[in-house]
């Protein structure tokens, strides 16, 4: 029976039992052409390609999960900042926890007619910290007011007609 496997994969499999390391089947079963010529060229082997492949995913993952949680932390303590603005009590003495405290304090019935306050404070709170880096870098990324060269056709009013001299 003839086993139908590719030139370049039977060549990583080889290069990698050849270089000391066992052969896997992920390893086996990747072309060469996938993984870059300068890898090949420096006589990396595929794993090493695919464990900083892996590598550098693992850290985007942290870097968002970094970025979520450093959100997460400047949305309750603006959510605290403006409940205890809207309470009329000196916002700067509210601390990390202190919209934590009162959603817990309104759930046990301490606070029954601050519900509508709590839950107004938290959504401002998510929004601007959430929302304002994203706006900002709407702002400073996004599309600006000029016209593009290529690819923004579109017909002269009439006005610009009469401007060039043309009417």
């Amino acid at each position: 029976m003839n086993a139908s496997v590719s030139k370049p994969a039977v060549q990583s499999a080889v290069q990698s039992v050849a270089q000391g390391g066992a052969a896997s089947a992920k390893t086996a079963m990747i072309p060469a052409a996938t993984i870059p010529a300068a890898t090949m060229a420096a006589g990396q082997p595929a794993g090493r390609y695919e464990l900083s492949q892996h590598a550098r995913r693992g850290a985007i993952t942290l870097m968002a999960l970094a970025a979520f949680v450093a959100g997460l932390a400047a949305a309750m303590w603006l959510a605290s900042f403006f409940l205890y603005a809207s309470l009329r009590v000196n916002p700067f003495h509210a601390g990390m926890w202190g919209w934590f405290d009162a959603a817990r304090a309104w759930y046990a019935g301490g606070l029954p007619k601050e519900g509508r306050r709590i839950a107004g404070s938290a959504l401002f709170g998510l929004l601007l910290a959430y929302g304002a880096p994203g706006a900002a870098a709407y702002v400073l990324w996004g599309p600006s007011g000029r016209r593009h060269l290529y690819g923004s056709a579109r017909f002269a009013s009439e006005a610009e007609i009469r401007a060039a001299g043309l009417l």
